[in-house]
């Protein structure tokens, strides 16, 4: 039987959160570049990319209209930075493509970010003991989602 490898992503324009699931559980969590995820595609999955499924948090589906009691300005740095997270999942997306890498997308969730309880929730779920940021944890979330 081979293995089955989940990655979980949180797309940022700086850092995407990256959860890497072996046959259901965590392995690891880092917070990478789309080339330092491209070049862990290639080292660790270079002949196993059929047994890879992606889940990810699907920020193209949110709109970049905000309403409420914010200025123009801070509208406007929202919207600038919902766009760049946006054109990071596009970017993922090709890459996966490239490598005939399934993707599945979630709809954004708050899920495991928060420091107190959604930490230790994480925890006590999948075990781990490690360093976790709330990107990390978000992309152990959708992950999580696809081991079930």
């Amino acid at each position: 039987m081979s293995d089955k490898y989940i990655i979980g992503i949180d797309p940022d324009s700086k850092a995407h959160g990256v959860a890497y699931y072996t046959n259901g559980k965590l392995e690891a969590l880092a917070p990478l570049s789309l080339i330092e995820l491209m070049t862990e595609l290639e080292h660790s999955y270079e002949d196993e990319c059929e047994s890879v499924t992606v889940h990810m948090e699907d920020v193209c589906a949110n709109s970049a209209v905000f309403r409420g009691g914010h200025s123009v300005r801070v509208q406007q740095s929202l919207a600038r930075r919902l766009g760049m997270c946006q054109q990071s999942q596009v970017e993922l997306e090709r890459l996966f493509a490239y490598y005939g890498i399934k993707v599945v997308k979630h709809k954004i969730s708050k899920k495991w970010k928060d420091a107190k309880s959604g930490k230790a929730e994480f925890e006590r779920l999948t075990g781990w003991t490690g360093r976790s940021n709330e990107d990390t944890r978000s992309a152990a979330w959708f992950g999580f989602l696809g081991c079930k």
